[in-house]
């Protein structure tokens, strides 16, 4: 098949995928409506602006140095920094939220801290990290780590 038939027959399929996103979207937000809730609380109270954007991923920006760990930290759908910003960083915060969403705030928080013990805290090593993207997270992927580089944490 060629031309608009070809194209045609890509298109359900695309969509079923962003159907499929989007549910998931509103799942992930639902999962992890009480841990957002608390944070965002948490962040207002440590000046954040907060704002919801199209992936239901609150960013809570601003906040007063010592309020959320390393460059920032996520907890449920909530997103809490002091002004990171930026597309590649809100994707890996998002993956974040996404394990938040599959394990359950318990069993999340429980299994990073754990595993955070295991690798020293070595974001090149820690599963969680590794698998929400390290680049995207703005950590070095080898061996090295410096404060500076360390931008992004969950829990």
């Amino acid at each position: 098949m060629s031309g608009a038939g070809a194209r045609g027959a890509r298109a359900p399929g695309a969509r079923a995928r962003r159907a499929a996103r989007w549910a998931w979207v509103g799942v992930r937000a639902w999962r992890n409506l009480p841990a957002t809730a608390l944070a965002v609380t948490w962040a207002r109270a440590h000046g954040a602006t907060v704002s919801v954007g199209p992936d239901l991923l609150v960013e809570c920006a601003g906040m007063r140095p010592g309020s959320y760990a390393r460059g920032g930290t996520t907890v449920g759908n909530a997103w809490l920094h002091g002004g990171l910003g930026g597309e590649q960083r809100r994707r890996h915060e998002a993956r974040h939220a996404d394990q938040y969403a599959l394990l359950g705030t318990t069993a999340f928080v429980a299994l990073y801290a754990v595993n955070a013990l295991v690798t020293r805290n070595e974001p090149h090593r820690n599963v969680f990290e590794r698998w929400a993207g390290l680049a995207d997270g703005g950590y070095p992927t080898g061996r090295t780590r410096t404060a500076s580089r360390a931008t992004s944490s969950s829990v």
